[in-house]
């Protein structure tokens, strides 16, 4: 529980709480104390409320034992009835407080394993690539991490990858297949750089898992190597990649599909030739299904954004483009929204 009350100061309030009902009873007079005796369940709450259903029922016992002691100083008519009825609220609060205290500690570990789970899904701290310059943005929705994710690493052959992508789903279930899906991309690059084969790995690996639920998911796979002017890619039902400073979408090279949607998809992979100064941005659909005044920012609108910050350097433009977003949106976000700025060095000189 939260808080930094230990345990045995816990233990003193309650003890307390109680002891201090039973002196005001021992302070009332006989006819003015027949209520006194519900001001247990406040020890009996404490008691649910840091320690949980057995603690209570201690709790529960103790109080009757000290209203018993009470109504020996104090006879009570109808004394019997009146046990009963205190009893049953005893019990009711501590039941209702445990409940309510299951249901809090339910709801914190779940709020500390999705903050776990973006800090793996979107790191803070970006590897040094040796052939580009990068920068990310990433804004979770008011729902909490609900799937996007991005990876950037080094491969083999000096080449430089990138990852981002989407899980199709919302909650705590897609995050988790946003974190294995990213784990697969991460393994695989370690044997190869090539954007579509690490697409149809990764489809393989999300087809092999037991008991298939619809998983789906869209992601768009970069490759830059030094000896190279080239860029490479691949696209699983992902929007396409931005080149810089155009911001004309990269093509997709035949069809493309979400992973998981055929476990014998085959993604092929493209290549065009980038020049001096040019760049390419990646985004997933947070960053256009936005709105303002009720109307969708859509494409275009992202478009007119990222005009005015093409010329920047990559951690600068994805910084830049995430702060122009929320900017012009009057509402919560209500996807995660994820921004990968790619910038080659050197090339074309």
């Amino acid at each position: 529980m939260p808080g930094s009350i230990s345990n045995t100061a816990r233990v003193a309030w309650i003890c307390t709480a109680a002891l201090a009902v039973f002196v005001v009873w021992l302070a009332t007079a006989a006819r003015a104390n027949a209520g006194i005796g519900f001001f247990y369940a406040l020890p009996i709450g404490l008691a649910a409320w840091w320690f949980g259903g057995r603690a209570a029922a201690v709790a529960v016992a103790g109080c009757c034992v000290l209203y018993n002691i009470g109504g020996l100083i104090h006879p009570i008519p109808h004394f019997g009835l009146s046990l009963t009825v205190r009893l049953i609220v005893f019990i009711g609060v501590a039941v209702i407080v445990s409940l309510l205290r299951t249901r809090f500690l339910a709801l914190e570990h779940s709020a500390e394993e999705l903050e776990t789970i973006q800090a793996a899904l979107t790191p803070n701290s970006l590897p040094e690539l040796p052939n580009a310059d990068v920068g990310a943005a990433f804004v979770p929705s008011e729902f909490g991490v609900t799937g996007d994710f991005y990876l950037i690493t080094n491969g083999p052959d000096e080449s430089s990858v990138a990852v981002i992508g989407d899980v199709v789903g919302h909650g705590p279930e897609a995050a988790r297949l946003a974190t294995f899906i990213r784990a697969r991309f991460a393994a695989f690059t370690a044997a190869t750089s090539d954007p579509g084969e690490l697409l149809t790995l990764t489809n393989e690996a999300l087809s092999d898992r037991p008991h298939p639920r619809n998983e789906l998911v869209s992601a768009v796979c970069l490759r830059i190597r030094a000896e190279e002017t080239k860029l490479s890619w691949a696209i699983a039902g992902h929007p396409p990649p931005l080149r810089l400073p155009s911001l004309q979408e990269l093509p997709v090279a035949g069809s493309t599909y979400l992973l998981g949607a055929d476990a014998s998809l085959r993604l092929p992979t493209a290549e065009a030739a980038l020049g001096d100064g040019e760049g390419v941005l990646l985004y997933t659909d947070g960053a256009t299904d936005v709105r303002r005044d009720g109307a969708l920012l859509g494409l275009d609108g992202l478009l007119r954004l990222l005009r005015p910050l093409v010329s920047l350097p990559a951690d600068s433009l994805a910084r830049k483009a995430e702060e122009a977003i929320l900017d012009w949106t009057d509402e919560p976000v209500r996807d995660d929204l994820c921004v990968l700025v790619l910038k080659p060095k050197g090339w074309g000189r």
